[in-house]
């Protein structure tokens, strides 16, 4: 099929899910009101692909089919093929504002990082496997989302719990699983669902070690999600709530059937806890270039409000903001740092290294992964403190009338008389505050602050991953050196 337009994605989503929203079944999804604008957002992502201006950033030419498919799903293995997947993510974020944090793209990086690191592993049989849901998701220009945590029954072990999705029977055409997976973002508008590890499984758990794509329509899967943010409200309202609200869900396997050639491992103690280690990083990629544009959109927004009531004048908030412009300069390093990192890693496991380390003299002998620390800390940090100074300076100014109140001949024209700025008019200066609010005051602005928290995991269990790395060795060890003199 190749790319997709916009009107074919949309009547993919017409498949007889089962989708449960506020307690209804929702029959089809394209039809439930508070999901349109971000089903518009999506089809109009899928229009892009066949804008002739366009074209050449966010597609490519498919190695097995020869038709053009989503460049998100380059396999990249030069420095050339590493800077045109670094543009494909940048202007797919730029066209979302970087507000759509498991926008498909994650996805597509996701597994190709899946298939390289299971050959890596020396698991070719999965690797193949993996492959072949790369090219049935790119191939067919699919939206796909994932679940990797288990239900939160019981937090105070990360032991695999009886309700996570495990097997309960094996068939000639199949694995039969059931159990809980979360938190499935995009989930109610995506066509496919990966689910895999995200966190380590121990011995004794291998029935729980699964990973596996299947259609968003699978027999016995149930996709329970959250009410929505977008209840109808005026767009102007509602700038950020009506365009990208994406979703999440959890995701209730009852007696779902796996076919064998979507079951990527199974049981596989190996490969489950190390194929998250072991992958180029085309995810981290992914998330740093999303992450830096949703930055930089929080940091225009908050000089934008910061001119319309005159605080930009401020040493206060010229300070405020220009610090949110450093933190920018620091990840678009962090973007550069993560494609040269990913270009050496495909390097080394094209040679049949599984990791890349330094000679620890010219450099560190432990090599991390650069992208994957800025989305464990960096940008939780630097988006948070950029929607703090979002929300500083706009000020009480957020509460603002609405698009209706404007509209009123009795009132519009006080408005435009007395609610205006420096060099603003009433209505422009409502639209931002607006756009503000949404973004730091309505359900989802804080929905926002919490995602960006919790983007790549439990921060305290990231952490203490970082203290095992072989980095925290290296540190100590320069105390060592200097002590023996």
């Amino acid at each position: 099929m190749a790319i997709r337009t916009g009107r074919q994605y949309i009547d993919s989503l017409r498949d007889g899910r089962r989708l449960f929203i506020d307690g209804k079944l929702v029959p089809d999804v394209t039809a439930y009101p508070p999901l349109q604008g971000i089903i518009a957002t999506i089809a109009g992502l899928h229009d892009d692909q066949h804008d002739p201006a366009l074209h050449d950033i966010l597609t490519c030419v498919s190695p097995s089919s020869g038709e053009r498919v989503s460049a998100t799903y380059l396999e990249a293995a030069s420095r050339a093929e590493f800077d045109r997947l670094a543009g494909c993510f940048h202007l797919r974020a730029q066209r979302t504002f970087g507000l759509m944090g498991r926008l498909t793209d994650f996805m597509s990086a996701f597994l190709v990082d899946l298939s390289v690191a299971l050959r890596a592993l020396g698991r070719p049989a999965a690797a193949a496997r993996a492959q072949g849901m790369v090219e049935h998701c790119r191939e067919n220009d699919l939206e796909v989302t994932h679940a990797l945590i288990d239900p939160q029954s019981d937090r105070s072990t990360l032991a695999a719990p009886a309700e996570a999705v495990h097997v309960v029977e094996r068939r000639s055409d199949g694995v039969v699983v059931s159990g809980c997976r979360m938190l499935s973002t995009l989930a109610p508008v995506a066509n496919e669902c990966y689910v895999g590890p995200y966190y380590p499984r121990q011995a004794g758990e291998e029935t729980y070690m699964l990973a596996f794509v299947v259609p968003m329509d699978a027999p016995g899967l149930s996709i329970l999600c959250r009410e929505s943010f977008h209840r109808g409200e005026d767009p102007f309202d509602r700038p950020l709530s009506s365009r990208f609200d994406e979703g999440d869900a959890i995701l209730m396997f009852d007696r779902v059937l796996v076919p064998h050639h979507r079951m990527i491992v199974d049981g596989d103690i190996a490969a489950y806890n190390g194929m998250l280690q072991a992958r180029p990083g085309y995810t981290p990629l992914q998330a740093t270039i999303r992450s830096t544009v949703k930055l930089r959109f929080l940091a225009g927004l908050a000089t934008a409000i910061a001119r319309a009531n005159g605080r930009d004048k401020l040493p206060r908030f010229q300070a405020a903001i220009g610090e949110l412009i450093a933190l920018i300069s620091v990840a678009e390093g962090i973007r550069a740092g993560a494609i040269a990192e990913g270009l050496r890693r495909a390097e080394a496991f094209a040679r049949g290294e599984s990791k890349i380390e330094g000679d620890g003299l010219r450099e560190p002998k432990t090599v991390g992964v650069c992208g994957g620390a800025a989305i464990n800390f960096y940008f939780p940090y630097a988006n948070t403190k950029a929607a703090d100074v979002l929300r500083i300076a706009a000020g009480s100014g957020v509460l603002a009338m609405t698009a209706a109140d404007y509209a009123r001949p009795e009132v519009g024209p006080l408005m435009d008389k007395w609610l205006v700025g420096p060099g603003i008019d009433a209505k422009r200066r409502l639209a931002l505050m607006k756009l503000a609010w949404d973004m730091t005051g309505t359900e989802f602005g804080s929905r926002a602050g919490l995602y960006e928290r919790l983007y790549s995991g439990d921060p305290e269990i990231n952490a203490q991953r970082w203290f095992r790395s072989g980095i925290t060795k290296e540190c100590e060890g320069l105390v060592e050196e200097l002590l023996k003199g």
